[in-house]
């Protein structure tokens, strides 16, 4: 369904645009070109993050909507969309994997030839996949809710006098 493929790809560009634009702001504000690529970086993969995502809703609601009117092009066509986002996903990680390792490497062999700036450059690399890593994932995190979240909880804390402890 490429309506969901759109809509996936749309939030991604105004999630991407709205963050990355703001840590850009900070950088430009900041005066710091790094902050500045690290607000590129984060719109990029928020975008991403948004095509992957309608790829794989569009897929899932083609598998479904298959099996419920027995259309076998329309599973093969959900299949393939979802087949796609889970390449898409591994490929992303395996890159991103790939860019950490060679600014550790980068650390490590800066330290080893006392080559400061080696180091600088690398470490600056492992922040920046961190920050962008933190940025991004945090809205995926931010729209699925907390970890471990338990509503039951939140009521035995009320039942037994409410959040702070008292009584």
């Amino acid at each position: 369904m490429s309506f969901l493929k759109g809509l996936g790809q749309f939030a991604g560009e105004v999630t991407g645009k709205v963050l990355g634009g703001t840590v850009r702001v900070v950088g430009e504000v900041a005066g710091s070109e790094f902050i500045k690529d690290i607000g590129n970086s984060v719109e990029k993969v928020t975008i991403e993050t948004g095509k992957t995502v309608g790829q794989l809703a569009s897929g899932t609601f083609d598998v479904a909507k298959g099996v419920i009117t027995q259309n076998e092009g329309a599973v093969d066509q959900g299949v393939h969309d979802i087949g796609g986002a889970v390449r898409h996903t591994a490929a992303g990680v395996v890159s991103s994997a790939q860019y950490v390792y060679d600014n550790g490497k980068d650390i490590v062999a800066g330290l080893q030839a006392d080559d400061m700036e080696r180091v600088k450059q690398g470490a600056k690399g492992i922040v920046k996949a961190a920050a962008v890593g933190v940025i991004a994932i945090g809205v995926i995190d931010f729209v699925d809710g907390p970890d471990g979240h338990d509503s039951a909880g939140i009521s035995a804390d009320a039942d037994n006098g409410g959040a702070g402890g008292e009584t």
